[in-house]
């Protein structure tokens, strides 16, 4: 089991640990949409965690630089419909990020309310350029909204790689924290959010983010 799904009280804690570097593929794909419904219906808020050393480090590359384009852009497409559902999601939304973070990654910690990483040697990027990949319009939309206006250029047509500190400055995260402090300071943000009324906030959210969440949504509509 990739994805384990607790709860601590009002907040439900989906902690993704493949025992290595949180690389995606359809199988913790499988684990994580059903941990994500369920943590959805019964929490009040929802803490995102990744292992110790990584948030995610993307996709699966043997899935996405292989032979079958179906495998891959199917790949690609459900780790966009789970970014939907996490930036247009009713409940306040912690990541703890204990490690680097790539790609559909640094998108999911995008689509996050609060963003809590942890001092190390870790890296944080959007790489998808530097790969030969351009970007499609649904994982633009929150990134261009989270992200310092100053380092868009940088971070998304550059492939710049942060280390956590810059991280911090460009917007990828929202605090940083010693390291192995993360999950704890994530369980306060999202306990403390809990307590706001879920109506006014849900309501809030889906008029910040209407016209990124229909950008998003008509997108991956395409893709399918």
């Amino acid at each position: 089991m990739t994805v384990t799904l607790t709860n601590e009280g009002d907040v439900a804690v989906i902690t993704i640990d493949d025992g290595a570097k949180n690389v995606i593929n359809h199988g913790v794909l499988d684990e994580l949409e059903a941990a994500w419904e369920e943590a959805e219906a019964n929490g009040k808020a929802i803490v995102i965690a990744g292992r110790e050393g990584s948030f995610c480090a993307g996709y699966d590359i043997s899935v996405m630089t292989g032979d079958d384009r179906h495998a891959s852009a199917q790949l690609g497409q459900r780790g966009g419909r789970l970014a939907l559902k996490f930036w247009g999601s009713a409940r306040p939304l912690v990541a703890v990020s204990p490690g680097h973070a790539f790609t559909i990654g640094a998108v999911w910690l995008a689509c996050c309310d609060v963003r809590i990483g942890e001092m190390g040697k870790y890296k944080y990027g959007m790489t998808e350029v530097a790969l030969g990949v351009p970007f499609s319009d649904w994982p633009l939309e929150p990134l261009k909204i989270r992200l310092n206006p100053q380092h868009i250029v940088s971070a998304l047509l550059h492939s710049r790689v942060y280390a956590p500190e810059e991280a911090l400055e460009a917007g990828f995260i929202d605090e940083l924290v010693p390291a192995g402090r993360g999950l704890e300071t994530a369980l306060a943000r999202a306990t403390e959010l809990a307590q706001l009324p879920g109506n006014a906030y849900a309501r809030t959210k889906r008029v910040l983010r209407k016209e990124s969440l229909a950008i998003m949504a008509a997108d991956l509509e395409r893709g399918s």
